[in-house]
């Protein structure tokens, strides 16, 4: 059964539970239309826009490579949900298939209330298939996002290590100067400070890149702090 006849199938058992009263019946179905809407183009999870500007932001993954990881992590989660979210489709199932048979050897009151636990599975596993088909896309999300990465730069997809310390780096550098202005987060401005100035020396130490401007800025700010 799919998620939009599933919806109907829930106007349907709200209206005959009465826990809504006629009028107020008629007040949710007057809005059937824009549920029917709502239900047939909810995003559960993240969109390409809040993946590309939210989570792998230019300030925290200031480099492809950074972003590159953080994406793979994103996608890793997702995959490991959705493999868990199979485990918990399997078992309702299970349940499922033990309500219908048991419904063939009760009556009376202990029938009735698996019923009712027949609707609440049937309604379960709908939108457990919703939610699977939402994770698969973020996952083809954060594999459209990973290409795009890869055609940026050259990196080390493998080893998140390799190319970690000048996106480190350069994260910190970035929050040097508001760090130096803190005036209340004393512990968290010295984090920082220490950072920079560590990251920094081993950059040069190793000839890690940095852009000129930035580094000047930075040694001066620490040169002050």
């Amino acid at each position: 059964m799919s998620q939009l006849e599933v919806y109907k199938e829930s106007l349907a058992k709200i209206e005959t539970s009465d826990v809504l009263n006629p009028e107020e019946m008629n007040r949710l179905l007057d809005m059937a239309t824009e549920l029917k809407h709502a239900v047939a183009t909810q995003t559960i999870f993240r969109t390409d826009t809040e993946a590309i500007c939210s989570v792998l932001n230019h300030y925290k993954h200031p480099t492809p490579a950074s972003k590159y990881h953080q994406a793979k992590l994103e996608q890793l989660v997702m995959f490991q949900n959705l493999m868990n979210l199979s485990f918990s489709y399997r078992e309702a199932q299970v349940d499922l298939a033990e309500n219908e048979h048991l419904q063939k050897t009760v009556e009376g009151f202990e029938l009735e209330r698996l019923k009712i636990r027949h609707d609440q599975l049937s309604y379960r596993l709908s939108c457990m298939r919703n939610e699977a088909k939402e994770r698969l896309r973020e996952i083809e999300m954060w594999s459209r996002i990973k290409s795009q990465l890869h055609k940026q730069a050259k990196f080390d997809p493998n080893n998140k290590d390799t190319d970690e310390l000048q996106a480190l780096t350069l994260r910190y550098l970035q929050e040097l100067p508001a760090a130096i202005r803190s005036g209340k987060d004393v512990g968290g401005a010295i984090n920082i400070i220490a950072q920079a100035a560590t990251m920094l020396a081993e950059c040069e130490f190793r000839g890690i890149p940095l852009p000129k401007e930035l580094v000047e800025k930075s040694k001066k700010l620490l040169k002050g702090a």
